[in-house]
Parts: C-alpha cells; structure tokens; sequence
C-alpha cells in the first residue's frame, strides 16, 4: 500500500492564493527531502507558469483526463510529468492547459475518477502529491476530491471567502459520502493575514470558532515576497530572509496537511 499523500489545495472562492499556498508547500517539503508532485487541474495554468514551465508542454494533464476511463492506463499520469524549474528541486509537474476547461462538460460514466485512476500506481514515485484545484466546484475539483486523501481548504479573512469555505466543506461532505470515503479535511489555512485591520481580525475569529478541529495556526501573513517570487517563477526559499515568516506559517500547513505533529518553526 502506498504512503503517499495525496492533498487537494482547494477553494469555490477564486483569488485566495490557492497557487501561492500549493507552491510554498511544495517549496517546504522539497527543502525537507520530499519528492513532490504538483498536479495543475486549474486551466488558468498558474502553478504551471510559477513553476517555471515557460513554454508550453508538449502534452499537459488535459491529454490524460480526456481519455474515457474504461480506455485509461492505470498511472496515466506518468506519460506528462516533467521536471519542475531552475531552483525547485525535488518538485516536479503535471502542467495545465486552457483546453482543460473542456473537461468541465465531460458526461461520460466514471468521469469523476479519472484522475484517481491516472495517478494510481504512478503516485509511488513521490512522497506527496498537491493538486492545485481551480475556483469553483465543477468537475475538475471534484476530480481532485475523488483522488485525494486530504483537502486543504484556504480561505482568506474576508466575508465572500468565508462563504466560499462553507460551499466547498458542503461539497467535501457529498464528495466523501458518494465517491471518495476516506477523504478528510487536511486543513482550514487563513491566507494573506494582515495584522492590526479589525475585519480581518473578526473573520480570522470567525474561522478558527467555526473550524476549530481544522483551522491551522498561525494564519499566513501578507508579504510583498509572495508575489515577488511568483513573478520569477522562484521557491519561496529563495528570499529566505524577506520570507521567513510566511515559510514558518507554511511549515505549520504541511505538518497539519501530513497529519503530523508539529516540527519546531524557522527561526
């Protein structure tokens, strides 16, 4: 039986920093030893362009769930991974594509399993998978529900994310029940926290009332190095100084995420 995690970063609400969340993870647990795998189910390719894939993949993850399932190898997955790139080692990718909206209207048996089935057998090649969800809950998310072990939900402190978080714990619960029963939230994380705004604070306080087995301590703060790294298609790793805080936030994230204890916090 594998010991690979598979963890779905997901949110209905889009502009939360899903991507930036997924990419700081991969960043952490490559810099812990981990092999990691980033599957772009998101047809806006954002984690594909932040990793460093510049030009366009010769074949990308649409060329694999637009195969029916009954036609599908079993680790399907394999045939479009490629290596992440300059500066994330250990991390590589199952790039997107705008076609990938197509699958979206996809109305043939079995299509919400597609990529559980693509990644069974392949996924022994890593340590985690982190599947990059797109902003809503069609049948590309749900796609990633049925293949993960864990969902990790980010949200921001603001009252249309909130909203969205409350959708998406409803969709987990269905996903569970119909298609995929051992998924499990993985994690509640609060992202682009600004101290001293009162609003934030209040929704902070909202989410970690009504989410109190699943909210991650301490939230991930807005730092101008976030999209500074996004912009160079760089590890967050790579601003080490500028970014301490944000990466000692996002060592609490994968310890919850992997379901294990607590690691002491950079320093």
């Amino acid at each position: 039986m594998s010991d690979t995690k598979v963890i779905a970063v997901a949110n209905q609400k889009g502009g939360v920093g899903k991507t930036s969340v997924t990419l700081g993870l991969a960043d952490v647990l490559a810099t812990r030893g981990q092999r990691v795998l980033v599957v772009d189910i998101d047809p806006q390719a954002n984690a594909t362009a932040g990793l460093g894939l510049e030009d366009e993949a010769e074949t990308t993850l649409n060329d694999v769930l637009r195969i029916p399932i009954e036609e599908m190898t079993t680790g399907a997955i394999a045939q479009v991974v490629v290596a992440a790139g300059e500066g994330w080692r250990g991390v590589d990718l199952v790039p997107s594509h705008l076609h990938l909206a197509n699958r979206e209207s996809d109305q043939e048996a079995g299509r919400e399993k597609r990529l559980r089935k693509a990644l069974s057998g392949a996924k022994d090649e890593w340590d985690v998978v982190l599947i990059d969800c797109p902003p809503s809950l069609g049948q590309l998310t749900i796609n990633a529900l049925c293949a993960a072990d864990g969902a990790l939900l980010v949200t921001e402190p603001r009252a249309s994310s909130v909203d969205g978080l409350a959708a998406i714990v409803r969709t987990l619960a269905t996903v569970k029940e119909h298609y995929n029963p051992p998924l499990r939230i993985a994690g509640v994380v609060v992202n682009r926290y600004r101290e001293g705004m009162k609003d934030r604070a209040e929704h902070l306080a909202h989410i970690r009332s009504t989410y109190p087995d699943h909210y991650v301590d301490p939230p991930i703060p807005e730092r101008e190095v976030v999209p500074t790294a996004a912009s160079a298609a760089a590890p967050l790793s790579a601003y080490a100084g500028r970014a301490k805080e944000v990466l000692s936030a996002l060592e609490a994230v994968a310890d919850r995420a992997l379901d294990r204890r607590p690691r002491t916090r950079r320093r």
